[in-house]
């Protein structure tokens, strides 16, 4: 019998391994193939390895068609693609939408993130929401999006608050503050915007009388709550601002001496000695602050210093100016700050210097270098993932995430009285240029000008963005209108 025979049995065995060794050799082979596609290599056609890379697309409005090189791809936005390292024109477009495109470039196993285009409709059907008989002096909208402040005109007491909840159906109560926690004007006043508190409810305003300033905390949703910061902080400051983003704690600045202390009205309304001798800053969170000082620096030069807790670093020197730009804050988990003096013409950027200066023995190395013209803005999107440095229409943005740099200058002209552009979400900026809103991505492409806007006010949008709210130009009757202008066609709404 065959099992009984030993070298039957040898032959078998011998039959078994070789095929256990075949499905191992299969499987690994299959394995590495996965492995390689994984990590986007591949063969061309005359049988020779290469490596691709892969391209995320997604759009606003979902979805969009995507053309690589004019010839449509079957896949649709929201979608990843293996494209051979190179160059590429793409163009991402849907009916009723005007096209979006660049230029792409990658190398052999890059991965490339496109998720921000977003597509404006081919006509816009901008409606009165409201007429103002004059223009309002001030409007600001809340970081949620959801609340828009309009000081109605002729008063700066009274208000109208928009309820953008249902943004094609917005809501108008009016709230007024009360008069008794102003300073009584005799030869003119007025109310300009500072920020909003992360809470949603409180703004900080200044209060402008008869050359004098002082700060109001208005609660949009009591309003009879409002109060007078530097009365119940007894204090005249140059500038007051929030610590934290929190409604109740603030930095106090007094320009003479450059003392900066910091105070809340849940501590007893005593205010703290915090910095001195600050000529600009910048705070970011509750511990660290960016700021500048000519404390022990040489002749004609000063300090551009950041202090995390009690830790104080100092970045670099700066030539002496009359304007100095310092924004910071974190992209993934880690700080980055840039300063700069206007008179340098440059702004530096830098990854975490406190840090930097611990483990590279007191080096501290920039980024990048942003070279504008007296540039008067610098700025973070609102992802954080781009700076922005600018004079007029001459901009330098400095990409973090892909450590790339940008330069340019932009065309129309911004309208007087603005004096720099703002961001519309974390990958766009907007100015206002011959009446009309201007938009286009950071690194200057898909320039998009839309509807009709007054210079004076920065549109405000939905929370999803599929409306904006734009003021009109004023009119010979020196009347505006609060308008909004639908960013979606209505089968998209």
């Amino acid at each position: 019998m065959d099992y009984l025979d030993p070298r039957k049995q040898l032959e078998q065995n011998i039959i078994l391994i070789t095929g256990y060794i075949l499905i191992a050799i299969s499987i690994t082979i299959a394995t590495l193939v996965l492995v390689y596609q994984a990590y986007g290599f591949g063969l061309n056609q005359n049988g020779t390895i290469i490596q691709n890379g892969l391209v995320f697309f997604s759009s606003q409005p979902n979805p969009a068609n995507i053309y690589i090189d004019g010839k449509l791809n079957p896949s649709t936005t929201n979608t990843r693609l293996i494209l051979l390292s190179g160059g590429y024109n793409v163009t991402i477009a849907k009916n009723g939408y005007r096209d979006w495109s660049r230029r792409i470039v990658f190398d052999a196993g890059a991965v490339e993130h496109f998720d921000y285009p977003f597509l404006f409709p081919k006509s816009l059907n901008t409606t009165q929401v409201k007429s103002y008989s004059s223009p309002p002096a001030l409007s600001t909208q809340s970081p949620d999006r959801r609340w828009m402040l309009v000081e109605q005109p002729g008063s700066v007491t009274n208000y109208s608050l928009w309820d953008l909840k249902s943004p094609a159906k917005p809501v108008e109560t009016t709230i007024s503050i009360p008069t008794s926690i102003l300073s009584k004007a005799t030869s003119g006043e007025s109310m300009q915007y500072d920020e909003w508190a992360d809470d949603n409810q409180h703004v900080l305003l200044t209060h402008n009388f008869d050359g004098k300033i002082e700060y109001i905390l208005v609660d949009r949703n009591n309003p009879s709550l409002s109060v007078n910061l530097n009365t119940i902080l007894g204090t005249n400051p140059s500038k007051l601002s929030l610590i934290d983003k929190k409604y109740d704690k603030y930095y106090v600045y007094n320009s003479s001496g450059g003392v900066i202390e910091s105070g809340s009205l849940s501590g007893g309304n005593i205010l703290t000695s915090y910095l001195q001798n600050v000529l600009a800053y910048q705070a970011y969170g509750s511990n660290t602050m960016l700021y500048v000082t000519a404390v022990n620096a040489p002749s004609g030069k000063v300090f551009l210093n950041i202090l995390k807790g009690t830790q104080t670093t100092t970045i670099r020197q700066l030539p002496v100016s009359s304007n100095y730009l310092v924004d910071l804050t974190q992209y993934n988990g880690t700080l980055y700050v840039v300063g700069g003096s206007a008179s340098d013409n440059r702004l530096y950027i830098y990854q975490d210097p406190a840090n930097q200066y611990q483990n590279q023995d007191g080096i501290i190395v920039p980024s990048q270098v942003l070279q504008v013209n007296n540039p008067n803005y610098v700025s973070f999107s609102d992802n954080a993932q781009f700076i922005v440095a600018e004079n007029g229409t001459n901009f330098a943005v400095y990409d973090i995430e892909n450590a790339k740099y940008y330069s340019y200058t932009t065309s129309p002209a911004l309208d007087v009285p603005q004096l720099h552009a703002s961001w519309m979400d974390g990958d766009r900026l907007t100015y206002i240029g011959n009446h009309k809103m201007i938009v286009f991505d950071y690194d200057d492409s898909n320039q998009q000008t839309l509807m009709s806007a007054n210079e004076g006010y920065i549109p405000a949008f939905s929370n999803d963005y599929k409306y904006v709210y734009s003021f009109s130009p004023v009119t010979t009757e020196n009347k505006v209108d609060l308008d909004r202008t639908p960013l979606a066609i209505p089968s998209d709404l």
